[in-house]
């Protein structure tokens, strides 16, 4: 178990933002979980778990307690057709070796760039697939240090979002697929790469989709029509390729991202009287992980 302090949590995060942490802790295994709660309890610190950073906003003075990251948790099983996965398992590659073993159903999400664990927290999705319709069941680490089995129907899936919190920190799901050719898969894949690259910001310093898609209309036309393509504060800015990404484009900090964000809440919402819904998590030094934002 690998325990830095002050660690930048700029350097954890896909948009390249975020204060130290009193206490940074990579964990390699469930034991070492427990062993970093305990520890937090012990000190009375917060304590929050992350994955790659994908989607997660960390404030510009840092986080008082302990972040916990998992991407070291990570391991594929595959039986079938089914495969068992560590929550920290990156993404991308879980798609790679579903594709080595010729299981389909994740090639529309081959380009997501978090972990199993915070795509299954958040029900991930994109071209019309959600991950939690791969979801048959987890495995959570509950508040109080025991293991227990969760099923796709009690974690109650909806469109970005699932019960996952209620239950405690997941540690480990399977997921259920289709059978396909390696080749029939991979040509999928490229074509979603290529449609991902034509429409979002890629390879640029984001966190994903800021906003979810309101009922019968997308975010990001909300925000085009609403004038903010381009716009900027500080060092981050609207995207000028998709409206609902922000861009880190020139050392931005958490507070301009947070004025991005209510920016584009308020246009919308004057414009449109719709009331957008965040997608993206925006930490506080003392959040804590068990109560979530």
């Amino acid at each position: 178990m690998k325990i830095k302090e002050r660690e930048p949590l700029r350097n954890h995060s896909y948009i390249r933002i975020g204060g130290p942490a009193r206490f940074f802790v990579q964990v390699k295994s469930i034991e070492e979980i427990i062993e970093t709660i305990d520890m937090a309890r012990k000190m009375s610190l917060p304590y929050y778990i992350i994955g790659s950073g994908s989607n997660i906003l960390f404030p510009d003075e840092g986080y008082y307690g302990i972040i916990i990251k998992m991407t070291e948790l990570n391991e594929i099983l595959i039986s079938g057709n089914k495969a068992t996965i560590k929550a920290g398992t990156q993404i991308p590659l879980l798609v790679k070796e579903l594709q080595r073993a010729g299981l389909s159903g994740m090639e529309q999400l081959s380009e997501i760039p978090g972990t199993i664990g915070g795509a299954i927290a958040g029900n991930a999705g994109a071209f019309g697939r959600e991950i939690g319709e791969l979801f048959t069941e987890g495995v959570v680490l509950t508040p109080d240090g025991h293991l227990e089995k969760v099923s796709q129907k009690e974690l109650n899936f909806q469109y970005r979002k699932s019960d996952l919190k209620k239950f405690g920190i997941l540690v480990e799901a399977t997921l259920k697929f289709a059978t396909s050719s390696p080749e029939k898969i991979e040509m999928a894949m490229k074509e979603f790469k290529k449609k991902r690259r034509e429409t979002q910001p890629v390879g640029e310093l984001t966190l994903g989709s800021v906003f979810k898609n309101p009922e019968g209309v997308s975010a990001g036309y909300l925000l085009d029509k609403a004038g903010l393509k381009g716009y900027s504060i500080g060092g981050a800015k609207f995207s000028e390729k998709h409206a609902n990404f922000i861009v880190n484009f020139n050392g931005a900090t958490c507070k301009d991202v947070i004025e991005l964000i209510e920016i584009g809440y308020k246009r919308v919402k004057e414009m449109f009287n719709i009331e957008l819904e965040r997608e993206i998590i925006v930490l506080n030094p003392f959040d804590n992980f068990v109560r979530g934002n």
